[in-house]
């Protein structure tokens, strides 16, 4: 449990440090190539997207797998034998996935995207899938292994190269339209793939000296191919199948406004807005609520495992509880202080208000990604994937009845009705394998009263302080905290959170720490 406790420390500082650096690169980026070559750069990057996740997700999985089911933390030589045969198969998804995204940009580009502006940049991000496959082997030994500050290291040089490398060259680029910024926006990614995986192969080089072990002979015997295929072959797929189910919805996005009787241009710059700039902003505060899962999370497949129902009841109704009342308090915060926000980060105020707008879908979408993280520890990956691939296709058939309709308010439509289809799936599916109820007055209903009664409270409080003496940034934190501490104690009034409670959150960190 000590080790859980640490790594989802680990993986949660290390996530928060990289999202910010990101979203202030982003915000820079939005400021420099406006909301039309931030769309542009969306659509750009979910074929890229599509491409990436079919190279690297398969094979990540297969190593950490493999690895850690054959006592690899305990013998470098087998992990170093099944890490061989790993690259081989790397570069059997990033080759193909390299020769058709480059080759295949023109007809992409300009057929599929219908925007011939898109195929420089598409070429060049080609470049960097076999080198981001070579980096996903060895990153999953590091996870096998429990050495999670060397992936953590890589993202941060992946992403300082890239910020460097964009910015450096983005003025230069800029003067030839959105096309050539986009292209040095890939360009940077481009290079710090390959960066990254020159890091990597000298971070496990290292290894390789420390340990000085040969490749067991025993171990090649075995047919690692074949199992690192059965593994990787199917992830990869099913990850190359959502992933080119959300490309398309994206796509159908611009196409839907400009039948509404957008401009390309002003289709583009929605499309930017609310893909490029509004969602990730709501997505920034996912990565505490992800970390905290992700403790209660391998012990489920642990108990799973061992058929301790009541182990697993209790971690699944913990890990549940936890995402309802932070997700509610952080979608109340977006729809006091949104307005505030769009100002502050991307100085739009059409930004703040898509994200008000949005922010109830907060609730939906974090509570569904720990669902999905339950299920598959559950061993019900399979009804996870389904649902997902459900999803996308009605996101897709509605996208391209509503959006022609009503525009960005039959997106909005869209996003709202198929988070709340989605959650509802994966949830049925949950409480059914763990015979749970979910406690919507404790869990949805107070937590919704509490944030709105703390928000109020904050404004009045504030108003009497006199609040026009803070800027922006300073008025959105101090007020956040204030709401985040009333919202508990309203909490705690209204019997959502006990003694119990605030005693189990202590214990862990305090065993992770005396342990």
């Amino acid at each position: 449990m000590k080790k859980i406790i640490v790594n989802a420390l680990i993986i949660m500082v290390s996530s928060l440090v990289l999202n910010t650096a990101g979203i202030s690169f982003r915000v820079f980026l939005s400021n420099k190539i406006g909301t039309e070559g931030i769309g542009l750069f969306q659509l750009i990057f979910s074929v890229y997207l599509m491409a990436i996740l079919f190279v690297v997700t398969g094979i990540n999985v297969a190593v950490t797998r493999l690895i850690a089911e054959e006592g690899g933390r305990n013998s470098f030589s087998i992990a170093r034998a099944l890490l061989v045969k790993a690259f081989s198969i790397s570069f059997l998804f990033s080759i193909p996935a390299f020769l058709l995204l480059f080759f295949g940009a023109d007809h992409i580009g300009s057929q599929w995207l219908g925007d011939h502006r898109m195929i420089l940049p598409l070429k060049l991000l080609a470049v960097g899938l076999p080198f981001a496959g070579v980096s996903a082997c060895i990153k999953g030994y590091f996870y096998a292994v429990g050495k999670l500050i060397r992936p953590s290291s890589s993202q941060a040089v992946e992403l300082v190269i890239q910020i460097a490398i964009t910015v450096s060259i983005l003025d230069y680029f800029i003067q030839g339209g959105p096309e050539y910024a986009c292209a040095a926006a890939a360009l940077g990614i481009t290079t710090a793939e390959m960066a990254s995986c020159i890091y990597n192969l000298t971070l496990y080089r290292y290894e390789v000296e420390k340990h000085e072990s040969r490749i067991s002979e025993i171990f090649h015997q075995r047919k690692v191919m074949n199992r690192l295929l059965h593994i990787s072959f199917p992830v990869s797929v099913s990850s190359l199948v959502r992933s080119g189910l959300r490309m398309l919805e994206n796509i159908m996005i611009p196409i839907g406004f400009q039948k509404y009787g957008y401009t390309k241009k002003l289709s583009l710059e929605e499309y930017g807005r609310i893909q490029g700039m509004a969602i990730p902003v709501l997505m920034f505060p996912s990565t505490v609520i992800l970390a905290f899962s992700a403790l209660l999370i391998p012990e489920i497949s642990e108990a799973n495992a061992l058929n301790q129902k009541k182990r697993v009841e209790y971690s699944v109704t913990r890990s549940l509880q936890l995402t309802c009342i932070m997700s509610i308090l952080i979608s109340g915060l977006f729809v006091f202080y949104s307005d505030k926000l769009g100002l502050a980060i991307y100085g739009s105020e059409e930004c703040g208000s898509l994200m008000r707008v949005l922010a109830p879908l907060i609730p939906l979408i974090y509570l569904d990604i720990v669902v999905d993280e339950l299920l598959k520890g559950l061993n019900q990956q399979v009804s996870a994937l389904k649902y997902n691939i459900i999803d996308a296709v009605i996101r897709i058939i509605l996208i391209i009845y509503a959006l022609p309709l009503k525009g960005l308010a039959g997106l909005i439509f869209v996003l709202y009705i198929c988070g709340l289809i989605n959650i509802a799936f994966s949830m049925r599916k949950l409480l059914k394998v763990t015979k749970l109820a979910l406690k919507v007055r404790d869990w949805i209903l107070k937590p919704i009263l509490s944030v709105t009664a703390s928000g109020f409270t904050t404004f009045f409080l504030l108003d009497l302080a006199g609040h026009g003496l803070f800027n922006d940034i300073v008025y959105i934190v101090i007020s956040s905290v204030i709401v985040g501490v009333l919202y508990f104690i309203f909490l705690t009034m209204l019997g959502c959170l006990t003694k119990d409670d605030f005693r189990w959150f202590r214990n862990i960190f305090r065993f992770s720490l005396n342990k």
